[in-house]
């Protein structure tokens, strides 16, 4: 069994004339990564890998959840291709060269990609991501060769779901 998680980066500076890539993590983005985080350790759920856009608001969400989680934050894979927008077979392809010792990922990300990539993978996932909302799916395989539609959602988790 696999488990993969999508995680979209937390909330923000709106901020229209900077480095897009640049942008940081507002408090509110700060606080509801952490809140997220914090909902997956209380269900038990660690990570063997996580893997980050390497925007600076993505990187930020992944140290904020290594954190929480008992992760080294020098762990983090950086993958820029997870910023520069990406299919999901380019996802696929990508986990497809993970070590089968690994069962779970987490990887940050931006929307819309985010979202499409659990959309497509999942069996039956329609909804799009809010800022550091996280989708958790299961696949049944021993390898990581994900087909798309089946992954069965094990939860998908974001902020107002604790207000």
């Amino acid at each position: 069994m696999k488990r993969l998680i999508l995680v979209r980066h937390g909330k923000a500076d709106q901020e229209k004339s900077g480095n897009d890539f640049e942008r940081s993590l507002i408090k509110k983005g700060r606080k509801d990564s952490k809140l997220i985080a914090n909902v997956l350790v209380k269900n038990n759920i660690k990570a063997d890998l996580l893997v980050s856009s390497d925007a600076h608001r993505a990187l930020e969400t992944a140290k904020i959840f290594a954190e929480e989680m008992q992760y080294a934050p020098a762990e983090i894979e950086q993958e820029h291709f997870l910023y520069e927008g990406y299919t999901t077979g380019q996802l696929a392809d990508f986990l497809s060269n993970l070590d089968s010792k690994i069962e779970t990922v987490i990887i940050f990300g931006h929307n819309p990609f985010i979202s499409q990539s659990g959309i497509r993978l999942s069996k039956n996932f329609h909804q799009s991501f809010p800022t550091a909302g996280c989708l958790g799916l299961k696949f049944d395989v021993k390898e990581w060769h994900l087909e798309p539609g089946s992954g069965d959602i094990d939860f998908f988790e974001f902020p107002k779901k604790y207000l």
